[in-house]
């Protein structure tokens, strides 16, 4: 027996023991690839047409998670891309229904959306990489602080040149969960941002970690300084409104966008019947504000669109703020050239002159061609792109008026796509702007989600600013909106519609109007100081 034994010992030692086939990459690869995807459907999901907003504080768990377990860079990018398809793809959805609208052909819509969706992916994608490189080379509370700091810095990298599309922001899913929204006063929109994705990170961490009884603290002290945040909100939200009272009227005209408009003669009626609807019940309106491009013609150069507007401001007694395209001719070098702009003209009831503000963040493709000298002229007509650009404005310009009830009125006017864009709600306020006021045509999104994702951006500009906003459209959503983000009154959409409301006219700078994007300087020195920290200890790896 002992021989055998033996035996039994030389062919083991001989013959290698069979070794477990190694998993193949594809399908090692593939449980990223699922939470990654699953993140960016939950994100989407957690904003307008679902609005299912509680989301969002979980939404980006399944991403951490798999943007932490890649073994390279290159493959945490590629899962955050994925990430930013399944997100933004089905968020914006509508914008090939929008192109297909202005150029007549689904194909040149499909088109518009894939291209916008690869290249915008690519910020999320930028994130995912971003965060890998960080997350192995810090440890403790900062592995969940670092992945939210990142995401803001790529959300405000979103908003920066002219070619961009901040459009659905984190923080804007919460448009309905007032108390988080607070802090934006300080913070702007990126603070609630922040604390969304601390929470999901903090989640993430004890999710990989949760052999470890101390990976739930990092879980518990976020959701203290939630708790912590809605608190200061809940009491910032009983606080009541301050200022001088104003009557508006906010106009919805129910222009459509996509139809040629019947006749100049038929919006001066709709302009003109509104009007006397307004006047038909106390109070009067001491304001009129009608949407993006209500005019029918260029409200300044078309001598009788310019008068029909002086006479109804002079006849209901009040200001007209009405958005037109103004088209300007000028002769350069002997060459004549058009200058169209997009503007919004206050009319005083006095008859006197006219002020205006043109806009400044124009709609890639929608008002201008970036790098439209590399597209063929023949291309030109069948994609139907107009042959100029619309020229943008060059400075931040107030509408002022006086009330004899309350004084001066100083409005700061922002049209439609500008509201995507912290910066110019703003300036308007730290240049005195007492009341806000946004003119859109969203029409052209042919979407009622993309509309209520734009009325969730303008939420926290109001947050941000503490201002009232008043905002009129063509065919929705308009509405009015207080200083803490509540949406009082709004009309119905696609109808022709008259909203009244008392705002109040407030003074007074935010900590984010006096200094601006400072969190995210912060931000970015919360990093610098993580990698500082730990420059001398190795990279640590992470599970595939």
């Amino acid at each position: 027996m002992a021989h055998v034994n033996t035996l039994f010992s030389i062919i083991a030692e001989a013959v290698p023991s069979p070794q477990p086939k190694p998993p193949s990459t594809s399908l090692k690869r593939l449980p990223g690839l699922r939470l990654a995807l699953l993140a960016g459907l939950l994100l989407f999901l957690a904003n307008p047409p679902f609005t299912l907003w509680p989301l969002a504080w979980v939404a980006v768990v399944p991403l951490i998670i798999s943007v932490s377990r890649a073994t390279r860079w290159r493959q945490a990018l590629w899962r955050g891309y994925l990430f930013g398809w399944a997100f933004l793809g089905p968020t914006w959805y509508w914008t090939g229904l929008t192109i297909a609208g202005v150029t007549h052909s689904g194909i040149v819509g499909a088109l518009a959306w894939f291209m916008l969706t690869l290249i915008l992916a690519l910020y999320y994608g930028l994130w995912g990489a971003m965060t890998w490189w960080v997350s192995r080379r810090v440890t403790g509370h900062w592995r969940f602080v670092a992945p939210a700091a990142l995401w803001v810095l790529v959300e405000w990298l979103r908003t920066i040149g002219s070619v961009t599309m901040p459009w659905a922001q984190l923080s804007y899913s919460q448009y309905h969960f007032l108390p988080v929204l607070q802090i934006a006063e300080f913070t702007g929109a990126y603070g609630v941002s922040f604390l969304i994705l601390l929470l999901n990170a903090a989640l993430a961490y004890h999710w990989m970690n949760r052999d470890d009884p101390a990976s739930r603290k990092p879980v518990l002290r976020v959701l203290a300084l939630v708790a912590l945040v809605s608190l200061f909100g809940a009491i910032r939200l009983a606080i009541p409104d301050a200022g001088q009272p104003l009557v508006v009227a906010a106009m919805q005209g129910n222009f459509k966008s996509n139809d040629a408009r019947e006749s100049t003669d038929q919006d001066f009626r709709t302009f003109a019947s509104l009007t006397r609807e307004a006047l038909s019940a106390s109070p009067r309106p001491a304001l009129y504000v009608w949407g993006e491009s209500a005019s029918p013609r260029d409200a300044l150069t078309d001598y009788s669109t310019f008068n029909f507007l002086r006479t109804l401001a002079n006849r209901a007694q009040a200001p007209v703020l009405v958005g037109s395209r103004l088209l300007e001719v000028r002769y350069e070098k002997g060459r004549r050239v058009e200058i169209e702009s997009n503007a919004a003209v206050l009319f005083p009831s006095d008859k006197s002159k006219p002020s205006r503000y043109n806009k400044q963040q124009l709609v890639p493709y929608g008002e201008f061609i970036p790098l439209r000298g590399l597209i063929p002229s023949q291309f030109e007509e069948p994609l139907a792109i107009p042959r100029n650009d619309v020229t943008p404005g060059s400075e931040t310009t107030l509408l002022r008026f006086q009330d004899p009830q309350v004084g001066t009125v100083a409005l700061g006017p922002f049209i439609c796509y500008e509201s995507m864009y912290p910066a110019y709600a703003r300036a308007m306020t730290r240049q005195g702007a007492n009341l806000l006021v946004t003119q859109s045509n969203d029409d052209w999104f042919q979407s009622e989600a993309a509309m209520e994702q734009h009325v969730a951006a303008v939420v926290l500009r109001a947050v941000e600013t503490r201002r009232e906003i008043v905002r009129s459209t063509t065919t929705g959503v308009t509405c009015f909106i207080d200083a803490r983000g509540n949406v009082l009154t709004r009309a119905p959409l696609d109808t022709k519609a008259v909203l009244k409301q008392t705002v109040r006219l407030r003074d007074g700078l935010t900590l984010y109007v006096r200094l601006g994007d400072w969190f995210v300087l912060a931000c970015a020195v919360l990093l610098a100081t993580a990698l500082w920290k730990h420059r001398a200890q190795p990279p640590t790896g992470g599970a595939a």
